[in-house]
C-alpha cells in the first residue's frame, strides 16, 4: 500500500479500509463496554443508574461536538482532523484503563468521546469523497460493515478479556491496532480539498449546543432520583431552555453557523436525521438492556454474554452491503421503512423473556434485530447525504451523526432510569399480593426451608434463610417484569422511526447524476 502523490487520488478502497480502521476501534471499545460494565460497577462503586454515567460520558461529548468537527472538516482538512481525533481517542482509550477512580473514569471517557467526534464523521465523509455517486451506498455499506466487524470482536475478544484477564485489558489492547491506523492515514490518505468560504468557527453555538444537550441528559437520567420539581432539576432545565434558545438564535443570525439552518429545509434530510434519533433510541436503549439481562437475570459469564451477541453482529456485517445496494437501486426509503419494522417487531418480541429463557430465542431475534439494523443504517445514511452538496457533506454527516448519538443517549439515560423505576414498582405490587401467612407462602418457605436443612443447615437458620431466598425470587422476578416493560417501550420507538421514514425522499437517478455532475463542474471551476 503506497502513498498516494500529491495531485493523486489513492486508491478509493485504501481510503476504505485505513479509515474504517478507526470505526473498528470505536465499535470494539463500545460493544466490549457493555460488557464490562457490571466488572466497572464492582471495582468502582458504581450503582445501577449511576453506571450509565460510563456510556454517556462517552455518547454527550461525542455527539454534541460532531457539527464542530465536521465544520472543522471541511474547512481544515478531513484527513488531518481525522489523524487528530484517532490520536486523541487511543490515548484517552489507554488512560481509561489506567484510571484510579471513578472520578478519572469519566473524565477520560469525555475525552475519549471528543476524539472518537473528530474523526467518525470526518471518515464517513472520506469515504464519501472517494466513491462516485452511484458507489457511495455501497461503499457506505461497506465501511458499516467494517466497521460493525469492530463490534464484532467486542464480545468476542472484549467477553474473554473480562472473565479470564482484566477489563482494563479491554482499552490497553487497542494501542497498537491504533498505532499502525494513524501511521496508514498519514502516509496514505490525501487531504480533502478545503472549504475557505468561511473561515470562523461558531465557538459558542457549539459551547450552547453542549451546555443544552448536557443538561438535557442529566434532567433525564437524574430527574425521578432528585425529583423533577427539585431546585436542581429546575436549575437545569433553565439552563437547557436558555442554551437552546441561545444556539438556535445565533446560528440564525451568523454568516458561519455550526449548524447550517437551512439544511433543515430539505424535507429527506429532516426524515433521516428523525429516523436516526429514534433508531438509536431504540438501539442504545436495547443494547443497554440485553448484555445485563444476560449477566444479571440468567447468570451469564461475561464471555458467555459476549458471544451471545454475535449473532446480531454477524447478521448486520453480512447484510449491510445488502442494504447500501438496495439504497443505490430502489433509494432508502424502503429498505429504511422495512429495517425499522423488523427492528421494532423484535424489540417487542423480548418482553417474553423470563429468567428459564434459553438461548436459541435470544439468538433468533438478535438475528433479526441485526437485519433491521442493516436495512436501515446504511439506506439512512444515504438518503441523509445524497441531497447535500459536496461542500456541506462534512457538516452534515456531524448533524446527521449528532442526532444519531444524542438519541442513543437518551435512550440510555431514559431505559436505565426507568429500570430502577419499575424494578421498585413490580417489586412493591408483588410485595403485596405475597402475605407470608398464607398457605401457598407457607408452602414455598417450608420448601426453601427442607432443601436448606438437607444441605446441613440447622432448622432455625434454614428458616431465616428460606425467607431471604423467597425476597430474592420477588427481587428477581420484579426485575424481569421491569425489563419486560422498557423492551415495550424501545419497541414503541422503533415503531415511530417507521412513521418518520415516510417523509424521505428517494431522489431518481437521472437527478441524482445530474446532481453529481453540476457539483463536480463547481469543483473544477473553483
Amino acid at each position: 500500500m503506497k502513498a498516494a502523490t500529491v495531485g493523486e487520488q489513492p486508491n478509493k478502497y485504501y481510503v476504505l479500509f485505513i479509515v474504517s480502521l478507526g470505526t473498528v476501534l470505536s465499535g470494539y471499545v463500545s460493544s466490549s463496554l457493555d460488557i464490562a460494565l457490571s466488572n466497572i460497577m464492582n471495582t468502582f462503586g458504581f450503582t445501577m443508574d449511576t453506571v450509565t454515567w460510563v456510556l454517556l460520558s462517552y455518547m454527550i461529548p461525542y455527539g454534541a461536538t460532531l457539527p464542530i468537527m465536521g465544520k472543522l472538516g471541511d474547512q481544515f482538512g478531513r484527513k488531518k482532523m481525522y489523524v487528530s481525533g484517532l490520536v486523541m481517542f487511543t490515548i484517552a482509550t489507554m488512560m481509561v484503563g489506567l484510571s484510579w477512580s471513578s472520578v478519572t473514569v469519566i473524565i477520560f471517557r469525555i475525552l475519549q468521546g471528543i476524539g472518537a467526534a473528530m474523526f467518525f464523521p470526518n471518515a464517513m465523509t472520506l469515504v464519501a469523497d472517494a466513491f462516485p455517486p452511484n458507489e457511495r451506498g455501497q461503499a457506505m455499506g461497506m465501511w458499516g460493515a467494517l466497521a460493525a466487524s469492530g463490534a464484532a470482536l467486542g464480545p468476542t475478544i472484549g467477553g474473554y478479556i473480562v472473565e479470564y484477564l482484566n477489563w482494563r485489558m479491554l482499552f490497553n489492547s487497542i494501542v497498537p491496532i491504533a498505532a499502525i491506523g494513524i501511521v496508514l492515514a498519514i502516509t496514505v490518505l490525501q487531504e480533502s480539498e478545503l472549504n475557505h468560504t468561511s473561515a470562523k468557527i461558531d465557538y459558542f453555538g457549539g459551547l450552547m449546543l453542549v451546555s443544552s444537550l448536557s443538561s438535557l441528559i442529566i434532567i433525564l437520567n437524574r430527574g425521578a432520583k432528585e425529583g423533577w420539581m427539585s431546585l436542581y432539576i429546575v436549575s437545569l432545565f433553565i439552563i437547557m431552555i436558555f442554551s437552546m434558545v441561545a444556539f438556535l438564535y445565533v446560528e440564525s443570525r451568523i454568516k458561519d453557523p455550526l449548524v447550517d439552518i437551512s439544511l433543515f429545509k430539505n424535507s429527506t434530510f429532516v426524515a433521516a436525521n428523525i429516523v436516526g434519533f429514534l433508531t438509536f433510541m431504540a438501539l442504545m436503549g436495547g443494547l443497554f438492556l440485553i448484555p445485563f439481562f444476560l449477566r444479571n437475570i440468567l447468570g451469564y459469564t461475561p464471555i458467555h454474554a459476549g458471544l451471545s451477541l454475535i449473532p446480531l453482529i454477524a447478521s448486520m456485517i453480512l447484510l449491510a452491503p445488502l442494504g447500501g445496494k438496495l439504497a443505490d437501486k430502489a433509494g432508502g426509503k424502503t429498505p429504511t421503512m422495512l429495517g425499522m419494522l423488523i427492528l421494532s417487531i423484535t424489540l417487542y418480541s423480548f418482553h417474553t423473556m423470563t429468567a428459564d429463557t434459553s438461548y436459541p430465542f435470544i439468538a433468533i431475534r438478535l438475528i433479526f434485530m441485526g437485519i433491521g439494523l442493516a436495512l436501515t443504517m446504511s439506506p439512512l445514511s444515504n438518503a441523509a447525504m445524497a441531497t447535500l452538496p459536496k461542500e456541506k457533506l462534512g457538516v452534515g454527516a456531524g448533524v446527521f451523526n449528532l442526532f444519531k448519538n444524542v438519541g442513543g443517549s437518551v435512550g440510555i439515560a431514559i431505559l436505565g432510569t426507568l429500570l430502577d423505576q419499575r424494578q421498585i414498582f413490580h417489586a412493591q405490587v408483588l410485595s403485596n399480593y405475597i402475605d407470608i401467612s398464607s398457605s401457598m407462602a407457607q408452602q414455598a418457605i417450608a420448601g426453601i426451608q427442607a432443601g436448606l436443612i438437607q444441605s446441613g443447615m440447622q432448622s432455625s437458620q434454614a428458616y431465616t434463610a428460606a425467607l431471604i431466598v423467597l425476597q430474592g425470587m420477588v427481587t428477581k422476578q420484579a426485575a424481569v417484569m421491569a425489563y419486560s416493560d422498557l423492551f415495550k417501550i424501545a419497541a414503541l420507538l422503533a415503531s415511530l422511526g417507521v412513521i418518520a421514514a415516510i417523509m424521505i425522499r428517494n431522489i431518481p437517478k437521472d437527478d441524482e447524476r445530474k446532481s453529481s455532475a453540476i457539483r463536480e463542474e463547481k469543483d473544477l471551476v473553483a
